[in-house]
């Protein structure tokens, strides 16, 4: 048998080395509180339980002890390790005895101690396989874990949000119903404006369709007037055109006989002026 005391010493140096490796990981994470580090969990574990873990007064159970490990950034393998030496220490595991079914010659060693190399290789390698296999589990349940957890988290953070909504919404039925009276007596309002500006622009556009062919006969009547006015003012021109023409006719024809009388007195007065000449001669 060993000595207790050097036991106990064992064991505590093994669970300080645990707990200095966990309280460095929180330092280097900030040193965060023990809330938010639940927080991180998916509140998985309360804050109670991350300050136990972190303290690491006594051996902690790996599910906390992974979780706080996850939240804070470290590394799963080195903590299992640290975890596994911890728990070989305060609850060493004893190997299986042989069966009935073995042969009574061969007398299977009855403590760790007495094994053999090649058995205590084989018992390590099936160690660590089951270890290994305990860890995938756990790692896939802890995956399962969280996304529950979150899909939870969301249910509930919906449904606080459905059963706050519906209590704003009882809070405001009577005025909602009231705004809606409002605004549907609006509505009616502005639909019976409607019609009357309807009615008015249709009169309007009749109006300036009379309006319109009014004007359009005014411009017709302008036209001819127009046309009337040149008919007429041709038609003097013309009449103004004949008249100087016989007016240059009647003109020529007095300018005719002046000459000729003008011619008849020359022809009268010379013979007389002759024989004047001659007697005076």
């Amino acid at each position: 048998m060993g000595v207790p005391g050097a036991e106990e010493s064992a064991a505590g140096a093994v669970l300080g080395r645990l707990r200095y490796r966990v309280q460095l990981l929180h330092r280097q994470a900030g040193e965060p509180s023990f809330r938010v580090v639940a927080q991180r969990t998916g509140k998985a574990i309360s804050h109670t339980t991350v300050g136990s873990v972190l303290r690491c007064e006594k051996p902690p159970g790996w599910g906390p002890l992974e979780l706080v490990v996850e939240a804070l950034g470290g590394q799963l393998d080195e903590f299992r390790q640290l975890w596994v030496a911890v728990r070989d220490e305060a609850s060493p595991l004893e190997l299986p005895t042989p069966g009935a079914g073995e042969d009574e010659g061969e007398e299977a060693p009855s403590s760790a101690a007495e094994l053999t190399l090649p058995d205590l290789d084989a018992a390590e390698e099936d160690l660590n396989g089951w270890a290994a296999e305990r860890s995938r589990r756990e790692g896939e349940t802890r995956k399962e874990l969280l996304l529950a957890l979150e899909v939870r988290a969301d249910l509930a953070d919906r449904l606080a949000e459905l059963l706050e909504q519906l209590g704003r919404e009882r809070g405001r039925n009577e005025e909602l119903q009231r705004r809606l009276a409002a605004l549907e007596a609006e509505r009616q309002e502005h639909s019976r404006r409607i019609e009357r500006l309807q009615d008015e622009l249709r009169a309007v556009r009749e109006e300036r369709f009379s309006l319109l062919e009014r004007l359009n006969g005014l411009h017709t009547r302008r036209v001819e007037l127009y046309f009337a006015w040149a008919r007429e003012e041709e038609s003097r021109r013309r009449e103004a055109e004949s008249g100087r023409r016989e007016s240059d006719v009647v003109v020529s024809e007095l300018r005719a006989r002046l000459g000729a009388a003008e011619d008849l007195l020359r022809s009268v007065l010379t013979p007389g002026q002759e024989r004047a000449g001659d007697e005076e001669s």
